[in-house]
């Protein structure tokens, strides 16, 4: 399923646009720093965008394969985020030293890789720093490989301890994770006078070619999970999850129920951007496809509701406008605080998505843009957080125990 619908993406990409094109399309995104925020669509075009993505999707596929891990909803939300990001950041040059790094790391340790499979697929939110490191400082090719080696094996050392840290109602545990390590690269780059500054690289010509292409795509995971179980029990086993770190959809609900799941929550995030004007570019498909992929990972339409509303209601006084790139994004990413909706009642849920746009939209500097999961980064903060308020406030609501 991973293969095929990876490889569909490849299909589009080559039926959207010329060979020719997409050659020299696939040269520049590889070249370009992929720092927040670099739509790869207005960097290399629609075929070759979707071409890197399908790669990048597939090389996630392979090194969970070769690791040995079983697919579950863990490696199923690794690998689309994966695609969704290789459509913003992500591009099958700059991921692979971060997955290097974490096999280093597996070796150093001696454990096998599955154990941290985790940091591997989603560890690669620090691919602009190896791009940003070769290209947007020059100091060439070698160099960024050695910084992406050294940031794929800091994300495999930090994840579990960050994750005491939000107890795991923060989905993007990694995305802290980089936000963590990312801001401690960046600093000592400061200190030696290198500085970045964010770049705006969004499309906005492309949403009525797209949202068709996306509208199938996603009805065929419904259409795929009703032909495997057209029991839909599973779906209500689904939606009485809180979603909280690690819950596998696909041990609990059954696959046909998950790709039910992830299909009705693509049709979501496309109906969001859609209701309020939004464009449908690079990052916004990258947006979706995380909302997806974490449709077998902690992520159901009972939980993500609320806070895609309490992002939608902070932008009501006009600070933000509901269309702006920051705001649409943090409405489809911010549902990584889904299970405080799922846990505490939709809410808690307002809330947290309340308090999480004001907070993306500041805290990218301190990674100096490099940390492709900001609104991971994000999320991570306000959990914590809202965590410690209510461990004090309702302890008996917290469980404490690590389920990473």
């Amino acid at each position: 399923m991973l293969i095929v619908y990876h490889l569909a993406l490849i299909a589009i990409g080559f039926f959207l646009s010329p060979i020719e094109e997409i050659g020299v399309g696939l040269l520049n995104i590889l070249k370009s720093p992929s720092i927040l925020i670099t739509d790869y669509i207005a960097i290399g075009g629609l075929g070759a965008t979707f071409i890197n993505a399908g790669l990048v999707g597939l090389s996630g596929v392979v090194v969970s394969y070769l690791s040995g891990v079983n697919i579950s909803g863990l490696v199923i939300a690794g690998v689309f985020t994966m695609s969704g990001f290789a459509m913003f950041g992500k591009n099958i040059f700059n991921i692979w030293p971060i997955i290097f790094g974490v096999c280093l790391f597996s070796k150093l340790t001696k454990r096998q890789l599955k154990n941290y499979i985790a940091p591997c697929l989603f560890g690669t939110t620090l691919a602009p720093t190896v791009s940003q490191t070769a290209f947007g400082f020059n100091f060439g090719i070698i160099w960024g490989i050695i910084m992406g080696i050294i940031m794929g094996m800091l994300v495999s050392a930090l994840a579990k301890h960050v994750y005491s840290l939000h107890q795991g109602y923060n989905l993007y545990n990694v995305g802290t994770t980089g936000g963590i390590v990312g801001t401690i690269y960046y600093i000592m780059l400061k200190g030696f006078g290198f500085k970045i500054s964010p770049v705006m690289h969004w499309s906005k010509e492309h949403t009525e070619i797209l949202f068709p292409i996306l509208l199938v795509y996603f009805l065929s995971f419904i259409v795929l999970g009703l032909s495997l179980d057209k029991d839909i029990r599973g779906i209500k086993k689904i939606v009485r999850e809180s979603g909280r770190l690690i819950t596998d959809f696909v041990e609990i609900g059954g696959l046909g129920s998950v790709l039910i799941n992830m299909g009705i929550l693509g049709l979501l995030g496309l109906l969001y951007v859609k209701l309020i004007g939004g464009d449908i570019n690079g990052p916004v498909i990258a947006g979706i496809f995380t909302i997806v992929g974490f449709g077998a990972l902690g992520k159901h339409i009972k939980n993500v509701l609320p806070i895609m509303l309490g992002v939608y209601l902070i932008c009501i006084p006009k600070v933000w406008l509901h269309s702006d790139p920051g705001p649409t994004l943090a409405a489809l990413f911010g549902t990584t605080l889904a299970p405080f909706s799922g846990r505490f009642g939709p809410f808690i849920g307002l809330l947290a998505g309340m308090l999480h746009l004001p907070m993306v939209m500041h805290v990218g500097e301190m990674h100096g843009y490099m940390n492709l999961y900001n609104n991971g980064f994000s999320g991570g903060l306000v959990a914590i957080v809202i965590v410690a308020l209510l461990r004090d406030l309702k302890p008996h609501l917290i469980e404490k125990e690590i389920r990473y």
